[in-house]
């Protein structure tokens, strides 16, 4: 009987299995799918997604210096090490926003891929590999200008964009002691679209619209290395020291600009190529991160972060600075809370919650204001069947706010973003089963 049971949990799990490598399937088929509006987003390259997995965000975006072997850990590679066990994560964001000037205001609400990984033990307890996919930059905005155009007309200036940069890695971790060591490689890919759209509006004209559309395609390489470390004190308790450092590139893009004119009925008059898959580049700065955080095993834990990105020394494709870069920083409290894990009889007793604040110093400057991002974290994370491995449901939301309403341009959002994923984590998926 004991082998029939084996069996059939192995059937289970291999069909687990089967389906996270169709989910995974999904998550890179959609991983260009946006996962929040933002107005800022119209600068540069886009919003900066920095927050890390489900998990992390629950925690204000917490994991530089902590990670569990539950979940898989993309801000710093050295904590890789962490997973004992093979475990596969995949996760979907949904967010609504609703932004302001002061006096005109209106709400959006989309969604899309946050996050997919797989990691598996080289050498248990030693040295890990893993892949994950998740978005760089997100670009997603849309407004309306009117403009007072000639002959007593006005024009409308419809301004989108969407798109954005994600990001490919390979990292392997492994451990030398209470010191993990992890490396990343990267590869940068995506599109970003902009549209601007001028309509001539109360007047005769042949040319009623015209349509200028900018399309910007990314590929690079690049690397960076993350150090993790624990300092055992008694009854299992520690602390943990984490860093990570990516060095500056330049990112390769392929810019093509377009434009065409519209009738009054949108007949296309005529189209032209202004710039035709000009090859450029992009310089990406620097960027670093530390952390540290006080945990008792599977009960309690507590930490901090920071991590800064010097967007001063960006470059345009013309090699110049840009006015509307300046220094990023954020910083995250966060904690995780587990009731009661050596009583698993009660799901309550082994369900994960987490709570955190964030804190964003944005790089974008709108006439030399700073536009900052603050919100308040929170999310669980629910142990599912023992068919399932050790895999958990994440559920996390935040709360916050990006900008402020000002006579420089600035705009409020307010924002509630909800995150929702699952990980699959057992150790038999990459062993060879044996029955006696």
């Amino acid at each position: 009987m004991l082998e029939i049971s084996v069996l059939r949990r192995s059937k289970f799990r291999l069909r687990y299995i089967n389906l996270a490598f169709i989910l995974s399937f999904v998550a890179f088929q959609t991983a260009m799918a946006q996962g929040d509006q933002s107005s800022y987003s119209a600068l540069g390259v886009g919003s900066l997604n920095w927050s890390g997995f489900a998990q992390n965000e629950a925690m204000g975006g917490l994991g530089i210096g902590y990670n569990t072997k539950y979940f898989y850990n993309d801000l710093n590679p050295a904590l890789l090490g962490a997973n004992y066990e093979a475990v596969f994560q995949l996760g979907t964001t949904v967010d609504y926003r609703n932004i302001t000037n002061g006096s005109d205001s209106y709400s959006t609400v989309s969604g899309g891929f946050k996050e997919f990984a797989m990691s598996a033990p080289l050498v248990y307890g030693k040295w890990n590999l893993g892949i994950s996919l998740s978005p760089y930059t997100s670009v997603n905005y849309g407004f309306t200008q009117i403009q007072t155009g000639p002959e007593g007309g006005d024009t409308n200036i419809d301004v989108t964009g969407r798109g954005g940069i994600d990001q490919a890695n390979l990292v392997t971790s492994f451990k030398i002691g209470d010191l993990s060591i992890g490396l990343k490689g990267t590869y940068y890919f995506g599109i970003i679209n902009n549209e601007d759209k001028f309509t001539l509006t109360d007047i005769n004209s042949n040319f009623a619209t015209t349509i200028v559309n900018e399309r910007r395609s990314f590929g690079q390489l690049a690397a960076s290395a993350g150090l993790y470390y624990n300092l055992n004190l008694s009854n299992n308790k520690r602390l943990n020291f984490g860093a990570y450092y990516n060095p500056g590139f330049n990112l390769r893009q392929e810019r093509l600009v377009t434009f065409e004119n519209e009738t009054p009925n949108g007949t296309t008059t005529s189209t032209d190529t202004l710039v035709y898959n000009k090859d450029e580049s992009l310089y990406i700065p620097e960027k670093m991160g530390f952390g540290v955080s006080y945990e008792k095993f599977r009960s309690f834990a507590v930490g901090l972060d920071v991590q800064f990105q010097n967007w001063r020394s960006y470059r345009n494709y013309q090699g110049y600075t840009e006015s509307y870069y300046g220094n990023a920083i954020r910083v995250a409290l966060g904690t995780e809370y587990i009731p009661n894990a050596e009583q698993p009889t009660k799901l309550i007793n082994v369900t994960s919650f987490r709570f955190g604040i964030h804190y964003e110093k944005t790089p974008f400057l709108i006439s030399n204001e700073v536009v900052n991002d603050f919100g308040i974290n929170f999310g669980v994370s629910v142990p599912l069947s023992s068919f399932w491995g050790l895999s958990h449901l994440n559920v996390g939301a935040t709360l916050g706010q990006r900008g402020n309403i000002s006579t420089t341009g600035l705009v409020r959002e307010n924002y509630v973003k909800l995150n929702l994923g699952f990980s699959l984590q057992d150790i038999t998926w990459f062993s060879k089963q044996r029955f006696n």
